[in-house]
């Protein structure tokens, strides 16, 4: 089978996946905000942290001049995206090796893996992020193999429109430098590459400006403590940063963690260059992700772990030279009951009972342990049954508000209930 109908069919697989296990309701975090502003069919005009200029503006896209609905728009901009980013997996993964069935296994453990998983089942920005970054891999390998001008500028363009969709990608800023240099004997392309990087990097600014908004708010925020946040912790914290991105890894990965060792050691053997290069965009991906003070940084680790699939992949490819390893191709199948039974585990220690009693107004555990969310609690339902719990939730009722009186307009209140 071609590579290309084997790309194809991966987005398939993946795209029935997602929206089987997609939200029923408009589930917490950020996603109320993010249906919003698809329902208010404004463009945003301004290029900050919290504004994700380029995901919101292609949602207001299709529902104000397709009029398409807000919901639908925000489901299908994480389900395609993800499972793009799964077919585009694929090519990179090809870009290395030749075995088609270690590609695919390899893609269905980053794609079945509970962060993306779950980031494709909800409404966030993470898998149209996660679309652009895979490109800017993409490209740069083929640019490190074959040193093509339309490859090395296609690099800069990609990463520089990477920040338009979240700025969290200026980690990758590093890794793109070594790439210029790792190139430096094509001066015409790197050139070329880098002044359009810079040239769309910087409309960023002057589309602040242009708002009055001052520089600085390109790459942080006035709305939360954050970045202050994460400078300001202790050295405990950072060690309990460490161990949580240890614990998140173990749960995405598993047992295929072992295969992404000896992939790391082929690669440094064998391909210097994309070793360096993947290196780099890891230390600075892996280290922001790990140390960033949200509650919700593991969704941070997504542009790490496509790197960390393509160790996986070449680690398989390394072993299976010496053992019978084909029979892996059926493992990610297993990957959902694991979730399952960790589900179990942790809902039968009193911890687990404990966590599960204060979050249940989300749906306890099972929010936090599964990443699909059908028959999801709603933040809609949510918000007129007037719940309460101990969590902050003051903006999200205050968004999910603003949204049920702009569908009050054309939709009953009992259907809007079930959004």
């Amino acid at each position: 089978m071609s590579k290309k109908t084997l790309a194809i069919l991966v987005f398939i697989v993946f795209f029935f996946i997602y929206y089987i296990g997609s939200f029923s309701k408009i589930a917490f975090g950020d996603c109320i905000g993010f249906v919003l502003d698809a329902e208010k069919r404004e463009f945003l005009t301004i290029a900050t942290p919290l504004a994700h200029f380029l995901y919101v503006n292609t949602a207001v896209f299709f529902t104000k001049f397709l009029n398409f609905d807000s919901v639908s728009v925000m489901r299908f901009m994480s389900i395609i995206p993800a499972a793009f980013t799964a077919s585009a997996l694929f090519y990179l993964i090809k870009e290395f090796i030749e075995e088609n069935w270690i590609a695919v296994t390899s893609v269905f453990v980053f794609g079945l893996g509970f962060t993306f998983w779950r980031s494709a089942e909800t409404v966030e920005v993470y898998t149209f992020n996660a679309l652009w970054v895979i490109l800017f891999f993409i490209y740069a390998i083929k640019s490190l193999k074959s040193n093509s001008q339309k490859h090395i500028v296609a690099v800069g363009i990609l990463l520089s429109i990477s920040f338009w969709v979240h700025i969290q990608n200026i980690m990758l800023i590093p890794a793109y430098l070594v790439f210029l240099y790792l190139l430096k004997s094509e001066r015409r392309s790197i050139i070329l590459s880098f002044i359009s990087f810079i040239f769309i990097f910087s409309l960023m600014f002057y589309t602040n400006h242009l708002n009055n908004i001052e520089l600085k708010y390109t790459f942080t925020s006035n709305d939360g403590p954050w970045v202050q946040d994460t400078l300001q912790q202790s050295f405990s914290d950072l060690v309990k940063d460490v161990v949580k991105s240890l614990l998140f890894l173990i749960y995405n990965f598993n047992v295929f963690i072992v295969f992404a060792i000896f992939g790391m050691i082929h690669l440094f053997k064998n391909n210097k260059k994309s070793f360096l290069f993947f290196s780099i965009a890891s230390v600075f991906t892996l280290g922001f992700a790990t140390f960033y003070a949200v509650s919700d940084n593991y969704v941070f680790f997504i542009s790490f772990y496509l790197i960390f699939t393509v160790f996986i992949a070449l680690g398989i490819k390394q072993l299976s030279s010496r053992y019978d390893l084909k029979k892996l191709i059926f493992a990610p199948l297993l990957i959902p009951f694991i979730y399952i039974l960790s589900l179990y585990i942790v809902s039968s220690i009193p911890q687990g009972k404990k966590f599960h009693q204060e979050k249940l107004y989300k749906g306890g555990l099972s929010y936090y342990m599964l990443p699909w969310l059908t028959h999801n609690i709603g933040c809609i339902e949510f918000t007129l049954d007037k719940v309460k719990c101990e969590d902050n939730v003051v903006a999200l009722i205050e968004q999910s508000k603003e949204f049920i009186k702009l569908r009050l307009k054309y939709q009953p209140l009992s259907e809007i209930r079930k959004l």
